[in-house]
């Protein structure tokens, strides 16, 4: 069976709202998992932007930057430790962000990574530019993006949307995980873009196949069968009328052969949905939850 474990998170911040929205939701994480934090902050060398981000930080050189950088990580670090009992180490880089979030998380072997999303105000526009997505697509562990409308930290009732994809299935250990230590409910979705009978049978009993798994590993859920063209309309509309609080998915899910554009799923999920989404990369081989 692939394990998933939570001892290392790393949080990239750049003291936008939704960033700090994202230590919120990672020192919580950590709290639950006994996790450590590693808090990293990229200086790129449009330095000067960060004073229309952080006008209380009004800063005059690079090196002036990194200095102010590194103490309000500090600060950070230690209302993290007050509040939640979690230590963090502190990075301050200098390069590109996607290059050095990518190079920290292998150093440091992190279990996840934490992120703001659409964050409007970053002054590399790190949160809502190309940089997310690709650490959603690229990363080696599971991403989880949080927008500024995610102020619930815990999560009681996840959504698992499943397909009929070779992958869709790796993530429900993530989601076993995640529910026994937050005490949560999965709701499972199968998502079909299909209304052939015999297919559709075949389906539910993959699904059902899921759910008797969950259920033995005593956890509540419930299962249901969403037909349509757009399956990320049909996830985010799930997601808002059971009263999702996070949503599992794969970022290969639009790339299977059966031609759907899986990739444009995972990223209409991840820039549209206002709950935190866990996006996680396909293993090659590993196609089921089970050993």
């Amino acid at each position: 069976m692939h394990s998933f474990k939570i001892e290392k998170i790393l949080v990239p911040i750049d003291f936008s709202e939704t960033s700090m929205l994202a230590i919120e939701h990672a020192a919580y994480t950590a709290q639950v998992f006994k996790a450590e934090l590693i808090l990293i902050h990229v200086v790129e060398k449009h330095w000067e932007k960060f004073n229309i981000v952080v006008p209380e930080m009004r800063i005059n050189a690079p090196d002036n930057l990194i200095n102010a950088v590194e103490k309000r990580l500090e600060g950070i670090a230690a209302n993290i430790l007050t509040t939640y009992g979690v230590k963090s180490i502190c990075i301050t880089s200098n390069g590109t962000i996607f290059n050095e979030i990518i190079s920290v998380s292998k150093e440091y072997n992190i279990d996840l990574i934490i992120m703001g999303t659409h964050g409007t105000s970053g002054f590399v526009e790190f949160f809502m530019g190309s940089n997310a997505y690709k650490i959603v697509t690229t990363a080696g562990c599971p991403v989880l993006s949080v927008q500024v409308h995610a102020k619930k930290l815990a999560f009681k009732n996840i959504l698992l949307p499943i397909d009929d994809s070779t992958h869709s299935r790796q993530k429900v250990n993530h989601a076993i995980v995640l529910a026994k230590h937050f005490s949560a409910k999965l709701h499972i979705v199968g998502l079909a873009d299909f209304d052939d009978e015999t297919e559709l049978h075949k389906f539910e009993i993959k699904l059902e196949q899921i759910e008797d798994y969950v259920k033995k590993c005593d956890l509540d859920c419930t299962k249901e069968t969403l037909i349509g063209k757009n399956q990320a309309t049909l996830t985010l509309d799930y997601a808002q009328s059971s009263g999702a609080d996070l949503i599992i998915i794969m970022t290969d899910q639009d790339e299977n052969i059966t031609g759907r554009l899986m990739g444009s799923y995972a990223q209409q999920i991840v820039n549209h949905s206002k709950i935190p989404v866990l996006s996680i990369r396909p293993i090659v081989g590993f196609s089921s939850w089970t050993a």
